[in-house]
């Protein structure tokens, strides 16, 4: 039969030409033989018995039949199949529901001219527990993906799952919308929605300054661009600052001064300032001190600080221009262009 279909096929046949146990070495170079002579182009051969299991049995036998069984050959080995009982534990985890009131903090962005808002929630230790992406006038399919997607990512970061898989998973992932990002003072470039937001994400919660295009030290007016730290971040960096959050949750101002200098002999500290609503200043926890500040000198330094950050982001160099006189000079390869009037320092 294999020799009648070989000259349709163009490659070998997958058949196997089983022999019983009794077959002699002779008997297996003759069907070696005989399939070389019909032009076969390959020979599977297997003898019973010829292995410690097989998966077909050609007759099945008691213990006193392999003694008693005439005509047969004893098998090569005896398999004995041992039952056992195989128990599997299951780890149940519980979920980690969110508090009723949470903080967080809401990030809009455009990824390659499409807006995109992320709203994260908080546990009270700082760690991230759920996020909101709501996408701005798109279809409806795609903006029910990415909530029921939000939803999803929510779920699992309850129910244990670190944030670190979600930003090794998601990050470089490379489909449009794609580009320029602009709104985000540490992200300029996105291959992806999901790469924008488990960037975002995996700075803002994880410190990961290498997954960011601008470093926050780099918004600093006084910053010297060392590069010493560069895509690193401290142990017990950020721990203070995971208590700063809106002033909706915490119903008053909060505001944190960095270097100040408690009691002779202890090393510098920071002062977390809090002022109620009612004027009157918190109470004083151990290791910081209350403070009273006017509403409107915190106002004026946010605003100038504010308008620092700008100019550092759109990479103003602090030089007014010969045209006009403004002071919107940008590097352009080794001169300055204007963004105002577009005048340039002598390149072309």
């Amino acid at each position: 039969m294999m020799a009648a279909s070989q000259p349709f096929i163009s490659g070998a046949i997958s058949k196997t030409i089983n022999m019983p146990n009794s077959a002699t070495v002779q008997e297996c170079m003759e069907a070696y033989v005989l399939s070389w002579r019909l032009g076969l182009k390959a020979n599977a051969l297997y003898r019973d018995g010829s292995k410690l299991s097989q998966p077909l049995q050609a007759a099945l036998l008691d213990d006193d039949d392999l003694d008693t069984a005439e005509g047969l050959a004893e098998p090569a080995g005896i398999v004995r199949t041992e039952i056992v009982e195989r128990v599997i534990e299951r780890f149940i985890t519980r979920r980690n529901r969110m508090p009723q009131r949470r903080k967080g903090y809401t990030q809009k962005a455009i990824v390659g001219g499409h807006k995109v808002h992320l709203r994260t929630g908080e546990y009270e230790d700082g760690r991230l527990g759920e996020i909101f992406i709501d996408m701005h006038k798109e279809g409806a399919a795609f903006r029910s993906l990415m909530n029921n997607f939000a939803i999803a990512i929510s779920t699992g970061l309850q129910y244990g799952v670190p944030l670190e898989k979600y930003v090794k998973a998601f990050t470089f992932t490379r489909f449009e919308p794609s580009g320029i990002v602009e709104g985000n003072d540490t992200i300029k470039m996105a291959t992806s929605i999901l790469d924008y937001l488990f960037r975002e994400l995996a700075v803002s919660y994880l410190g990961r300054n290498d997954l960011a295009h601008v470093v926050p030290e780099d918004l600093k007016p006084d910053s010297m661009g060392a590069g010493n730290r560069e895509g690193t971040l401290m142990a017990n960096e950020g721990s203070l600052e995971s208590m700063v959050t809106s002033q909706g949750f915490v119903r008053s101002k909060f505001l944190v001064i960095k270097g100040s200098k408690p009691d002779s002999g202890a090393a510098a500290a920071t002062t977390a300032v809090a002022v109620n609503s009612d004027a009157r200043p918190a109470p004083a926890n151990d290791g910081f001190q209350a403070l009273d500040i006017e509403e409107t000198v915190s106002e004026s330094v946010d605003v100038q600080m504010a308008q620092v950050r700008e100019a550092r982001i759109k990479g103003y160099e602090g030089d007014a221009c010969s045209e006009c006189g403004n002071f919107t000079l940008v590097r352009n390869g080794t001169c300055l262009k204007c963004m105002t009037c577009g005048e340039t320092s002598g390149c072309s």
